[in-house]
């Protein structure tokens, strides 16, 4: 940087500052002798050649001898000196004509040179206000120098240097040389004011291109660039104003142990925009869709029902993603996990590396996807489940979960019930829920809803369970088969929100 505020010192002084000083001083004096001094190179000349001229004449036009003429030759002699004395007058008038002329055109130059002066300082206070209101300003290429480019802005020298014009950090020769003698739109990146009251000025194109690229930037747009870094969960791309990430799980539609062996720094890749951070300059890409491979899953092999061995490759909030061969990956989703129990994420029971045994629940050839699960492995337990967890049976339990509408409690290892916030309207303070994950308290079996899969518990308190009294689960009615309600993110259904109350109101507003 000191090497480019030398450079753009240099450009504002050499060319204007020190030839205006130098001539207007050669100017100071209105003497036609001094005023010669400061001709040019060929008024000088002619200068000289008149003055030299003038001597003679003098020497020549001596007073005239007083001696009478006796012969013809002295009479010769007068009449060539009249004649040399005419000429010397005509030489003399001549000479002090063309000094006047030189004195004219100096004044002329000068006035030429002030008003040139006076341009350049209002193009730098333009330059200056640019700089502080952050607005571009447009500046033409003079030409190639040392770390950059010669830039004039309305007649002010600039420097652009090479780091600062394009994108990438160091633009070929071709590219700075191709911009010569063209107007470019570049911000003030800074300014050096001297003691002497010349100015360094510095420009940039980096800002105005950075904010052209993310706002011509979109999500399904096709980006090319070279690998910049290569990381244990995935590729980086250059991709100019900003690099891409190609996530392990994106670099291609099967799965690859270790990137090293398949990319190298340098390598220039092809992928899709798939998702845009502005805020954080993030950008997420994807390149499955560029890598020309067969899928070797068929639909007889994975037909839906059949079972499989495969290894946990990854996890995400949603499901983990099962090898079953090279190539082929299915998707186990939480909730497809456990029959009975409230998961929230697959690390709670399962991790990277286990092998485990699935059943195919979809196959999709044409977005090659497959479903997985692991509960359909074995029979649906809810229909049965009130024989081993009778209604009104005391447990103690443990918190896993607090939501705003109640918590999820596993009574045993198999199994999870919901305790809505409605069972608890003795215990509530300040209506907030007192218990936070990890605390035991009793609960009782309140209702099973095996078509739901679905258990609510109750708060149990000791003086009102002390001898509770086994029920048999309501049995569904016909309005409430045709109810079919989504579990939440948490693992909760609709029905679990509601109070005895709301639901009985809701089963006859339906029967209706």
């Amino acid at each position: 940087m000191e090497q480019d505020k030398t450079n753009a010192s240099t450009n504002i002084v050499n060319p204007f500052e020190e030839k205006v000083e130098n001539q207007e001083k050669n100017l100071s004096s209105n003497t036609p002798e001094e005023s010669i001094s400061s001709l040019s190179e060929t008024e000088k000349v002619e200068a000289s050649i008149n003055q030299e001229t003038a001597p003679v004449v003098e020497e020549n036009t001596s007073p005239p001898s007083f001696e009478q003429p006796t012969t013809s030759s002295t009479e010769t002699t007068s009449q060539a000196t009249s004649v040399e004395t005419t000429s010397s007058e005509a030489t003399i008038s001549t000479s002090a004509l063309d000094v006047k002329e030189a004195i004219a055109r100096a004044q002329e130059e000068r006035e030429q040179r002030r008003t040139r002066r006076a341009r350049i300082i209002q193009a730098f206070a333009e330059v200056k206000k640019a700089y502080e209101e952050q607005k571009p300003i447009e500046v033409l290429v003079y030409s190639r120098v040392r770390g950059g480019l010669r830039v004039f802005y309305k007649g002010a020298p600039l420097f652009l240097p090479a780091s600062h014009f394009h994108l990438s950090k160091s633009p070929t020769d071709d590219e700075l040389a191709e911009v010569v003698n063209k107007n470019l739109l570049v911000m003030v990146h800074e300014i050096q004011e001297y003691d002497e009251g010349s100015m360094a000025v510095i420009v940039s194109r980096k800002k105005l291109l950075e904010e052209e690229f993310w706002n011509n930037l979109q999500v399904g747009q096709i980006v090319e660039g070279p690998i910049s870094s290569i990381a244990s969960f995935g590729v980086f791309i250059n991709l100019g104003a900003a690099e891409g990430l190609i996530h392990i799980s994106r670099l291609a539609p099967y799965r690859i142990a270790n990137l090293f062996e398949y990319f190298k720094i340098g390598d220039t890749l092809k992928a899709r925009v798939i998702e845009i951070d502005k805020q954080n300059k993030r950008i997420s890409l994807s390149r499955k869709e560029f890598v020309e491979t067969e899928w070797p899953a068929s639909e007889q092999k994975y037909s839906i029902g059949s079972r499989h061995f495969g290894i946990v490759r990854r996890m995400t909030d949603f499901g983990a993603f099962v090898e079953l061969e090279p190539l082929v990956e299915g998707l186990l989703r939480t909730s497809e996990i456990s029959w009975t129990r409230r998961l929230r994420r697959p690390q709670e029971v399962l991790k990277v590396g286990d092998k485990i045994e699935v059943v195919v629940t979809s196959f999709n050839a044409e977005k090659k996807t497959i479903g997985l699960s692991i509960k359909r492995l074995t029979e649906n337990p809810w229909p049965k489940l009130h024989e081993k967890y009778p209604i009104n049976s005391v447990y103690e339990g443990k918190i896993v979960q607090v939501v705003p509408q109640g918590c999820v409690v596993s009574i045993s290892p198999e199994l999870d019930g919901f305790l809505p916030r409605s069972k608890m309207k003795k215990t509530l303070r300040a209506n907030r829920i007192p218990f936070k994950s990890g605390d035991k308290i009793r609960v009782f079996i309140s209702d099973i809803v095996p078509q739901e899969e679905s258990l609510i518990l109750g708060y149990a308190e000791e003086e009102e369970f002390t001898n509770p009294k086994p029920q048999q689960p309501k049995k569904a009615s016909l309005s409430e088969k045709n109810i079919e309600t989504k579990p939440l993110s948490s693992g909760i259904s609709i029905m679990d929100m509601l109070s005895e109350e709301q639901k009985e109101n809701l089963l006859k507003s339906l029967n209706k």
